[in-house]
């Protein structure tokens, strides 16, 4: 019995850490990332997350400045990944994003990554860095702003169900 508790917790586990909300008007660009970046390395054993929210209608677009991160095996050590966040149904002061559709997967290592453009107006980022202090790196420094508008008369419709949670998030095009 311990054993299968340890696996359903495991399973539903995520990096503790800082949740910051960004939300950026229609001609606002705002910045974010691992602290002190380009001054010292970001600190082992760190996580922090962010959710990115434009104005509805519009999409999520990411640029990326600085891009140094340890890179390793399907970027299991240190990594920062980018997927779509919802609104959780019945709750809309929740804002989730751990189950959210992937934007980008982890992403580790040195090369810059393209820009990110979401399909939904809020974008869930997360950042971990595990416990090994000789491998930590520069991190990263990116920004977000309103992209492009979302299609007219096109009705987006991302449902996601886990054993957790259930939530279902709409986008109507203006």
């Amino acid at each position: 019995i311990c054993f299968i508790l340890y696996v359903v917790t495991d399973l539903f586990h995520f990096p503790a850490g800082d949740k910051n909300y960004l939300n950026a008007t229609e001609d606002e660009t705002i910045e974010f990332g691992t602290p002190k970046v380009d001054i010292e390395n970001y600190p082992s054993n760190y996580a922090e997350q962010w959710i990115l929210i434009v104005p509805e209608g519009r999409k999520v677009q990411i640029n990326f400045d600085i891009f140094e991160l340890e890179d390793s095996e399907d970027c299991k050590n240190d990594y920062v990944e980018f997927r779509e966040a919802s609104i959780m149904v019945g709750d809309p002061k929740r804002i989730y994003g751990h189950f959210g559709p992937i934007l980008t997967g982890r992403l580790c290592g040195n090369a810059k990554p393209n820009s990110i453009l979401s399909q939904g107006n809020m974008v869930w980022v997360q950042f971990a860095s595990d416990r090994n202090s000789t491998t930590v790196r520069k991190g990263f420094k990116a920004s977000f702003k309103a992209g492009v508008l979302q299609q007219s008369g096109v009705l987006g419709l991302s449902f996601v169900t886990r054993h957790v949670s259930s939530f279902i998030s709409f986008s109507f095009g203006k």
